[in-house]
């Protein structure tokens, strides 16, 4: 079931079918007072209260034929001294990915 919706959004998306949306460099949003960015290769993490750590690499940005901002994303998990594997590609609206993944990975 996952991957029937993870395919059918991609579709709908204009940036990624080249339909009504536009694919973006970067776009900033809004996080209490400061203003972050997020682009194309930007990393965010959250730990999970069982010291899950799942990482969202940003393969692309941009909005949909709405104009609404989306972030197309890699999402991996680990946890200390166990194991690590890979998710594959999700994506969520700007607002949602920033409100989901709070804390940014320096490079």
């Amino acid at each position: 079931m996952y991957q029937s919706r993870k395919s059918n959004v991609g579709a709908s998306m204009g940036w990624q079918s080249e339909d009504k949306g536009r694919r973006l460099a970067s776009m900033f949003f809004k996080r209490g007072r400061a203003l972050e960015y997020v682009r194309p290769g930007s990393t965010f993490q959250r730990v999970h209260d069982d010291e899950l750590v799942e990482t969202a690499e940003v393969e692309s940005v941009g909005t949909d034929a709405y104009g609404i901002p989306h972030v197309k994303f890699k999402v991996s998990f680990s946890r200390p001294n166990r194991f690590s594997y890979d998710e594959g590609s999700r994506m969520l609206a700007l607002r949602s990915f920033a409100d989901r993944y709070r804390e940014r990975v320096l490079a």
